[in-house]
């Protein structure tokens, strides 16, 4: 009898524990529908917030250019990152002028000038201080008949190049020559823009103005940057009629590494961060003005 009593009890126990387990499984599963619905009304509400933001600086940015045929550094979609309450967290925003950057895809076979490209971004590397050799390979990872598809098959996995420009500027980081310390310090100067994109000298820091001629100093970049700051120049030729691009060699001009210059922009990239309930989403959205309209072309 003691014996049936302890099966009996050893039975109720295994009970127990098996209504305890299926009990903590349920309220375990019960969670993880709470948290999914949670964070997918997080992921609604941040994303309402951040489609409105794109939709006012898509207005902003018509609006602009029915105002100003330029675009410089003292406009108002040029401000520092802002934030601004929004229920239960905060929503910040900075919008940047990719015209005023270095064009990646400028080196394109397809681009205008590619080998004054490559020599302007070997200048804009030395300046600060990163391997001038990224602009060699970069030029390979383009050009189909460079060989550049052999260069990556020890790679993990392997890969080749596409040889069509880049989307976006952290494709970088497939050049062997690229780690993510370089491409941070690269990217405030860079953009992945249309090969043919020219680039704005009212909003270019001195950094990427290094990139027009070969013969341009620190100095010369900086008197730009601050004749534009007092007022910005209304057309290109204000730029290259001055005296530093007189510049001659066997009494024939030394031809720009890059005349695809222009003093106003459509491109621009809005960067959004919302923050609700201790969580964040980020966002990056490319935009394209085009006449009196604007609108989104890559979201990351």
């Amino acid at each position: 009898m003691k014996t049936e009593r302890g099966f009996a009890l050893i039975q109720v126990l295994l009970v127990f524990a098996m209504l305890a387990i299926i009990v903590a499984r349920l309220q375990y599963e019960q969670k993880i529908q709470i948290e999914r619905a949670y964070q997918s009304l997080f992921l609604s509400q941040a994303q309402a917030y951040i489609d409105s933001a794109e939709d006012i600086a898509r207005v902003g940015l018509a609006l602009d250019r029915k105002d100003n045929e330029t675009d410089h550094l003292g406009e108002l979609w040029n401000q520092p990152a802002v934030s601004f309450p929004v229920e239960q967290g905060v929503i910040s925003l900075e919008m940047n002028d990719l015209q005023g950057r270095f064009n990646l895809n400028s080196l394109h076979p397809g681009a205008a000038n590619p080998e004054g490209a490559q020599s302007g971004l070997k200048r804009l590397l030395l300046t600060l201080g990163l391997d001038e050799n990224i602009a060699d390979e970069l030029s390979d990872w383009f050009d189909s008949d460079s060989g550049a598809e052999f260069n990556y098959s020890d790679q993990e996995p392997p890969y080749t190049p596409s040889f069509q420009p880049m989307a976006d500027s952290s494709e970088l980081l497939l050049l062997k020559s690229v780690d993510r310390d370089v491409l941070a310090a690269l990217q405030p100067f860079v953009a992945a823009l249309p090969p043919q994109t020219e680039l704005n000298i009212n909003t270019a820091p001195a950094e990427v103005l290094m990139t027009i001629a070969p013969y341009l100093s620190e100095g010369d970049v900086d008197t730009f940057v601050q004749e534009r700051t007092e007022e910005p120049y209304e057309s290109v030729e204000d730029l290259l009629n001055q005296a530093v691009f007189q510049v001659e060699e066997d009494e024939q001009p030394v031809p720009l590494l890059n005349d695809k210059l222009t003093v106003a922009s459509d491109w621009f990239t809005l960067f959004a961060e919302v923050t609700l309930d201790g969580r964040t989403l980020t966002q990056s959205s490319q935009l394209l003005r085009d006449d009196d309209t604007a609108r989104v072309v890559l979201r990351s």
